[in-house]
């Protein structure tokens, strides 16, 4: 008899014995071991049950979490959107509305937009701009840069007398205004000695 075929049976021998032995144990639990056993079997069986139940439980509400982030991230971006396009065309409209309210008192329109920030005016939700604060800050624009008004340098008649022979206020120049406190350019201008920067007078 070869080696190999010795060990071949040496080795059936010994799984024969050892499934002998599984069924001796089995058998020496008697029937109280055995039901004990199979109780054991099936609440483990039970346990892993639940566990699978749980886990596709959980599964579940991760992926219907994942979707609710998913369609609240796009209305996020839906509104950034939407944001920017209003906040473009509320631009345009006050660049538009502001040029007009300057024609005829820059001597070029589109200076106002330079100048003011249009960040300070609202639009409604018309589309339409409040006129008065736009005269205002073009009035106040005008105080700051009297260079700017269409009419700047433009009058008739002498320096110290108007176009009726009445004479007018001191004015102001342009450097000293530069030194003059908000307090002393309002009182300048109600006792019309910025008439001439402001273009008022001709």
């Amino acid at each position: 008899m070869s080696d190999a075929t010795e060990s071949t049976i040496e080795t059936t021998e010994a799984v024969e014995t050892d499934t002998a032995e599984t069924i001796e144990g089995q058998d020496a639990l008697g029937d109280p071991g055995k039901r004990a056993l199979d109780a054991m079997k099936a609440q483990r069986k039970a346990a892993q049950d639940e566990a699978k139940a749980y886990k596709a439980e959980l599964d579940a509400l991760k992926a219907q979490a994942q979707g609710r982030e998913a369609e609240h991230a796009a209305e996020i971006e839906k509104q950034r959107i939407k944001d920017e396009a209003l906040g473009a065309a509320n631009h345009r409209i006050l660049r538009s509305e502001l040029k007009a309210a300057a024609t005829g008192k820059l001597a070029d329109p589109s200076d106002a937009a330079l100048y003011l920030d249009l960040s300070e005016f609202t639009v409604s939700d018309d589309g339409d701009v409040d006129s008065d604060a736009l005269d205002a800050a073009i009035s106040d624009l005008l105080v700051r840069k009297p260079h700017l008004s269409a009419k700047a340098g433009r009058f008739d008649g002498t320096v110290d007398q108007g176009p009726r022979g009445q004479r007018e206020p001191a004015q102001v120049s342009e450097a000293e205004l530069e030194n003059m406190t908000p307090a002393q350019i309002n009182e300048a201008r109600r006792n019309g000695r910025l008439d001439r920067l402001l273009g008022t007078k001709h």
